[in-house]
């Protein structure tokens, strides 16, 4: 089943590559403008409303956009069936969920839900182990908490014994194959929205290491030190695409709902990021986007200028500003409109990529020995992260 499905996606997302494999804000312009006219103008033509209810309801344009691209968008309701867990009515006492939030909470208690076993639980990547401490509350069982940062080591280890549970942290840095040693035949590997190289050095070491069971939830695909993606599977390895690390982001964009100022402040940033990528376009005299990489959120409180300083500053530019930036604010504006209509396509592509990658890891996990289950272990309003991997090795 993996294997028709991840073809069926890859044969998708190869036909349209032309529609997501972009950064918009690289593009001043459709990149299908050439090819696509007639898509062009009608995306050019939406109106500001008409815009906001597509990002909310993007099953509203497809209608309009089968004229222009026919049915190829139309993937069957098949191949997106990932079955939801039915979850576990499992009652915990309120000091378990201490100091978590709430959205975090469902989370970690969907995700324990569906961990059911009598194997020793290593739990990869564990953060504050939060995850491990309600497994070994609810299974009695002994969990191995594994994090490469030591200050959150001693803080779950003191929530561990203040709990009286049975659960220990090792300090160890896994990219560097510090803790292989804790993956063995008879425990069950779990991790949580483990990102990307993290999980996938689990998914490696199971193939030589053959513990009994695994529990991923994969997450922040394009966190790897690869510049572009390397498949897994035999399947993948087949595959015609060529993903790049940046357009591995696509598979990440579905976000939860965020509230009014967030947004507002989402918005400027964009805003004030395009205006500055004009600015040095027409200062240093080139037609390359100039990234930035993240700054405090506080300067969004600022003045524009102040941001210019701080990125100039930041990226070591020197060069002499025009008295007047509103000019670059105004033509940011308008990328901004197209950058927004360029997305309205790409949305389309969010989850069947983020399939394809997990599909490449389940089938790379069948291909060492184990039976393997693809699920969701939660609502998309908890976390659009749901997509559960469940392996158990067979019998040899």
């Amino acid at each position: 089943m993996f294997n028709e499905r991840f073809q069926s996606l890859d044969r998708y997302l190869t036909d349209l590559k032309r529609f997501w494999q972009f950064e918009a804000f690289h593009h001043g312009d459709y990149p299908w403008q050439a090819t696509d006219p007639a898509l062009c103008e009608f995306l050019d033509n939406i109106t500001e409303q008409e815009l906001l209810t597509y990002q909310q309801y993007p099953d509203t344009l497809l209608p309009h956009l089968s004229a222009f691209i026919g049915n190829l968008l139309a993937l069957t309701d098949e191949l997106f069936c990932v079955p939801l867990l039915a979850p576990k009515e499992i009652k915990t006492p309120f000091w378990l969920s201490n100091g978590i939030k709430g959205r975090k909470w469902s989370q970690i208690s969907a995700f324990a839900n569906q961990v059911n076993n009598q194997n020793e639980i290593v739990e990869w990547c564990a953060g504050k182990g939060h995850l491990g401490r309600l497994i070994s509350w609810q299974q009695e069982l002994p969990v191995t908490s594994i994090e490469w940062q030591q200050s959150l080591c001693e803080a779950g280890e003191a929530e561990s014994k203040k709990m009286q549970l049975n659960q220990h942290f090792k300090q160890a840095d896994v990219l560097k194959g510090e803790a292989d040693y804790y993956i063995k035949p008879d425990v069950h590997a779990i991790a949580l929205h483990a990102c990307g190289d993290l999980h996938l050095r689990l998914i490696t070491l199971a193939k030589t290491q053959q513990p009994a069971q695994l529990t991923i939830s994969p997450c922040c695909y394009h966190l790897t030190q690869k510049t572009t993606y390397q498949p897994y599977s035999r399947v993948a390895k087949n595959s015609l695409l060529d993903i790049s690390k940046q357009q591995l982001k696509l598979a990440v964009n579905k976000q939860t709902t965020t509230g009014k100022r967030q947004s507002r402040l989402s918005e400027q940033e964009v805003l004030w990021r395009l205006a500055f990528d004009e600015l040095q376009k027409q200062m240093l005299k080139t037609e390359h986007y100039f990234p930035l990489p993240s700054f405090p959120k506080a300067l969004l409180s600022g003045q524009f200028s102040e941001f210019v300083n701080w990125a100039m500053l930041e990226k070591s530019l020197q060069f002499q500003l025009p008295a007047c930036l509103q000019p670059f604010l105004e033509l940011a504006q308008k990328r901004v409109k197209k950058v927004r209509r360029m997305e309205l396509l790409s949305q389309f592509f969010v989850r069947p990529l983020e399939l394809w990658l997990v599909y490449d890891r389940a089938l790379a996990l069948q291909e060492s020995g184990y039976q393997v289950r693809l699920s969701t272990f939660c609502a998309e309003k908890i976390t659009p992260r749901n997509l559960l991997i469940q392996a158990r090795l067979t019998e040899q």
